[in-house]
């Protein structure tokens, strides 16, 4: 049985717990850790690793903090791991290289209890990754964040944690002044439809729970993704 916590989810700031009753692992550091300890009771001895996903701020904007002040490895591609030592607002250090583990697309790696096997999103950074991430009591969780498109589909999956980030006619006329980020978030985000389709080509008999990520304060709609999510499921669904 996995259990999941949001510590954060949109672009000021995104940060996740997943925990099995055996060992945690955090997903994301653009949530800082004073915001983060009081939720987790002070307590990160049972955390195994961080994973994340790119290099985009909102997501790993707090990792010398994460280096500085914890003592659990850091998980990315090396995409993401070079151009977050690139980040000069970042502040990382060639001495910091050491907490940090590489993975490659497709090649599973063991994290505490959990089995982790990263694989291609699309989206405008180096090297980003979503998560497979399976543990040793059989379940099987899916995290995907900032991507417009996956081309994989997943047997078995037990959660499912998936961007839905705007509705596309609401964001067309709220931007329709700037074609330029139109045309950003339409090669780089989730819209709701893709979102449930992806959920609908993945849903299994043993599915749990659906959270939805990363909506837009201004073009999505929290009612209706969480309703026609619902309507898809058949199993509880929370927004992060």
């Amino acid at each position: 049985m996995i259990s999941i916590k949001s510590f954060g989810s949109s672009s000021d700031g995104n940060g996740y717990l997943i925990d099995d009753g055996n060992s945690q692992l955090l997903i994301e550091c653009g949530v800082s850790l004073k915001k983060i300890l009081p939720q987790m009771k002070h307590n990160l001895t049972k955390v195994a690793g961080l994973l994340v996903s790119h290099e985009h701020r909102d997501h790993c904007k707090y990792i010398k903090k994460i280096v500085d002040e914890t003592a659990f490895d850091i998980f990315s591609t090396k995409g993401t791991r070079e151009a977050m030592f690139e980040d000069e607002v970042l502040r990382l250090e060639k001495t910091d290289r050491y907490r940090f583990n590489t993975m490659k697309y497709k090649e599973t790696v063991t994290i505490g209890t959990w089995e982790v096997t990263p694989f291609k999103l699309q989206h405008d950074v180096r090297e980003p990754s979503g998560f497979m991430i399976d543990n040793t009591a059989g379940d099987r969780l899916i995290f995907i964040t900032d991507s417009y498109y996956i081309k994989y589909q997943f047997p078995n999956v037990t959660h499912i944690m998936i961007e839905m980030n705007y509705e596309k006619e609401t964001m067309k006329e709220n931007l329709a002044h700037d074609k330029k980020r139109q045309e950003r978030l339409l090669e780089s985000h989730f819209d709701y439809k893709r979102a449930i389709q992806f959920i609908q080509n993945n849903k299994s008999t043993y599915l749990q729970e659906v959270w939805l990520l990363h909506l837009s304060d201004s073009n999505s709609n929290e009612k209706l993704f969480k309703e026609e999510t619902q309507k898809v499921v058949g199993v509880p669904v929370y927004v992060a």
